[in-house]
């Protein structure tokens, strides 16, 4: 079998799931090496009680190309997700699921890259309930009003490539907007559907499905924020109309009680300045939130790589200038 000259790292986020990050580890990594000239897997432990820091020290020194990076705390997902693309440095990225992936889509993946699609987004039909089938059908829709446009239905595995990693990655503090940076670097966007082993298949709660709505909501845009302010502005116009209607009252009715049209006016005025100043503070806090300064919000215990000597029939330096295969995105290795 003839190898592939691409350089292809795969992510694999690790929290407290030490057997399934062995088995994986375990399997993907003679995958890559009879597949791949060049490879890496990079695994980000988000600080781990269990016996993971153990298992990956046997594991450096039995496989090679193997990058262990340990978080100094568990961070949001989109963090964790982001050190692992940020710290990859091969023509696709390839990041899976620990719970749910097998190591046979990588090269699905990254045939689907190659292609010409530099993103490409792993999909499931594989709903645990009527319920939560419902639920996931309503948080697409208020996903996508905040300019969320990546496939539904996400696996939470996806490939990049590299100048897709680059347009992420360059600017600005993308860890909070990982997904909206990923929809939004106007390169091509694909969806891979694939099944997952019911055994595998995670329950998903009403619970957690609400919980992860707003947490991408909340984590990749400030729109929920603006329409909150926007409520605001409602509010405010709600309360002057009221104190208009209070003064109405009191002009054509003998029978209104004394004081009360100057008790709701006055009520009605501040409440009518309490939310138009709670409108200019959300939208002050929105662009603040915009235009934060670049810093990362993780921070690395330490790095560990693979003890084991790298394969020498593995070489960086191909003997012909023209690969055979055709690679559509344009890593650069193929220029």
């Amino acid at each position: 079998m003839t190898k592939s000259e691409l350089f292809v790292s795969v992510v694999l986020v690790a929290d407290n799931c030490v057997e399934k990050l062995r088995k994986l580890v375990e399997d993907v990594s003679p995958y890559l090496n009879k597949s791949y000239s060049d490879y890496e897997i990079v695994v980000i432990d988000q600080k781990s009680s269990d016996t993971t820091e153990q298992e990956m020290e046997r594991l450096l020194s039995v496989y090679q190309s193997i990058r262990y990076i340990r978080l100094a705390q568990k961070v949001a997902s989109d963090v964790a997700l982001a050190a692992g693309i940020e710290n990859a440095i091969g023509d696709f990225v390839v990041v899976l699921n620990v719970d749910t992936d097998s190591k046979e889509i990588i090269t699905e993946f990254v045939e689907r890259g190659r292609m010409g699609t530099d993103i490409v987004i792993g999909t499931s039909k594989k709903i645990t309930s009527a319920s939560y089938r419902y639920l996931r059908f309503l948080s697409n829709r208020l996903i996508k009003s905040i300019g969320y446009t990546l496939p539904s239905n996400s696996t939470g595995s996806f490939c990049l490539s590299r100048r897709a990693v680059n347009a992420i990655t360059e600017s600005g503090r993308f860890y909070c907007k990982l997904h909206m940076r990923m929809a939004n670097t106007g390169y091509s966007i694909g969806a891979l559907n694939y099944d997952i082993p019911k055994e595998k298949v995670t329950k998903r709660t009403v619970t957690q499905g609400i919980a992860e709505t707003f947490h991408h909501m909340v984590f990749n845009s400030t729109k929920p924020l603006r329409w909150m302010s926007s409520l605001g502005i409602m509010g405010s116009a709600l309360a002057l109309v009221f104190s208009l209607y209070s003064l109405l009252v009191n002009l054509f009715n003998d029978q209104v009680a004394e004081g009360w049209t100057t008790i709701v006016v006055f009520m009605s005025l501040l409440f009518m300045l309490l939310f138009t100043m709670l409108s200019f503070f959300g939208e002050y806090l929105a662009r603040l939130l915009d235009d934060r300064s670049d810093h990362k919000e993780y921070n690395i215990v330490f790095e560990k790589n693979s003890s084991v000597m790298i394969n020498e029939n593995r070489q960086n330096v191909i003997d012909d200038s023209i690969q055979t295969n055709t690679n559509l995105s344009q890593t650069g290795r193929d220029k």
